[in-house]
């Protein structure tokens, strides 16, 4: 199981009540927008405009919108979205993520990018800790 099922649908719930919530796309997000015709650079705000729980494979999902002016909306992984720290909900959309992000490398079998991602998630406790 990748996500707590529980914890997942009351961050969706907690994120709807939110909307619309501005993020940064991630650069792999950014990469596959600008194959789909979306040229886009890192500084970009976009809105999200639903989100849904899709299941334990799928994760929070989030309809994007570039901006007003363009016809597409993205349907994305929250986890290839960056919140803004000073959000309500940024480290619970965080903590989420660094999770899901986790999960998801030890189910692929990346076993490095797990420990990595896992080594980076330790708080630092100073000396002795």
């Amino acid at each position: 199981m990748i996500d707590d099922y529980e914890k997942a649908i009351a961050l969706t719930e907690k994120m709807e009540a939110q909307l619309p919530i501005s993020v940064y796309a991630t650069p792999q997000l950014l990469k596959t927008m600008e194959e789909k015709g979306e040229k886009c650079d890192r500084d970009r705000l976009f809105t999200i405009e639903k989100v849904h729980y899709s299941g334990d494979m799928g994760g929070i999902t989030c309809a994007l919108t570039p901006d007003s002016k363009s016809d597409m909306v993205f349907a994305v992984s929250l986890t290839h979205l960056r919140i803004p720290d000073d959000h309500p909900l940024a480290s619970e959309i965080q903590s989420y993520q660094k999770k899901r992000t986790l999960r998801l490398a030890i189910a692929d079998g990346k076993m490095g990018r797990a420990k990595r991602l896992a080594k980076q998630d330790r708080k630092k406790k100073g000396f002795g800790g």
